[in-house]
């Protein structure tokens, strides 16, 4: 179900399923208009924010705003200058979306009102949950996946659709825990010296082994896991909105070597940091 390759030198995670295909990838080249039987969705990882042409209209994607487009809608990227964006885009085909968001089969096919919408805290909350399933390769290991990809589009769907369309969608299917809710904000707090799933356990009150059995029914994918996600989306900012040193970027993120860091972040993005941000600067000088 799961399949990692690389489009030119950039890697690229895709989870493939009858819903569709979720890919998250590096954007760097402009996407002539083009439009397809499919919903999608855009979610931007980290990087720079992306230009896009909707139908008549300019929408910028960014870490607040995500693009929700009907089947049909044309769409093209912008030139950019900047360097290349992280995304995590979904491509869902349009009979799943409509059972999962409990819509009659044959009705309207615009869901969504607007292409450009405000991303809530609970879409945030799951697009991360999935983008640290997907760059960990738990898809080929836990069916799960799938079920952190039914909470995310129930959430899109909830905060995003027509109202008068999905009136019956509950919040979404995992039950979150206080504990857990306690483990993420100070996980979000204590990255950057990347604490460990036994301390996080501790600040919550529970035993290793029942904080990650409640973690993973909760978030769907491990404590460790989630933590090197957090700690990842800090590396890529770190590493596009300065020039410092790696050495003083990877102390800063918790790395008692550099060569900790490189290999980190090499498992993790399929290139060193150094190569990271080498290209971010070739591409914005030259093909794009």
């Amino acid at each position: 179900m799961t399949i990692m390759q690389s489009e030119g030198d950039k890697p690229v995670w895709i989870l493939q399923g009858e819903f569709g295909r979720a890919t998250v990838n590096f954007i760097s080249r402009p996407l002539v208009a083009h439009a397809h039987s499919q919903f999608q969705f855009l979610f931007k990882l980290g990087g720079s924010d992306c230009g896009f042409r909707i139908g008549a209209d300019d929408c910028t994607l960014s870490a607040d705003h995500a693009l929700c487009l009907n089947p049909w809608v044309e769409h093209a990227k912008a030139s950019t200058d900047d360097q290349p964006s992280l995304i995590l885009s979904l491509v869902i085909e349009a009979p799943w979306l409509r059972a999962r968001l409990k819509l009659r089969e044959h009705g309207s096919a615009h869901i969504f009102p607007a292409p450009l919408v405000v991303v809530t805290p609970d879409v945030h909350h799951h697009v991360d949950r999935l983008a640290a399933a997907i760059t960990h390769h738990l898809i080929s290991q836990d069916q799960d996946c799938v079920a952190i990809l039914e909470d995310l589009l129930t959430a899109v769907g909830r905060d995003f659709a027509d109202p008068e369309l999905t009136q019956s969608l509950t919040p979404t299917g995992r039950p979150m825990d206080f504990r857990i809710r306690k483990a993420l904000d100070f996980i979000k707090h204590t990255s950057l010296r990347n604490p460990t799933v036994a301390e996080v356990a501790s600040q919550v009150g529970l035993s290793r082994s029942r904080f990650f059995e409640q973690f993973r029914r909760c978030m769907g994918v491990s404590p460790q896991h989630y933590i090197d996600w957090v700690r990842m989306s800090h590396a890529i900012k770190l590493l596009g909105s300065s020039d410092r040193p790696l050495a003083d970027i990877a102390s800063e993120l918790g790395f008692e070597e550099h060569s900790h860091f490189t290999r980190f972040f090499s498992q993790h993005m399929g290139v060193p940091p150094g190569d990271f941000r080498r290209r971010s600067v070739v591409l914005s000088a030259g093909e794009d």
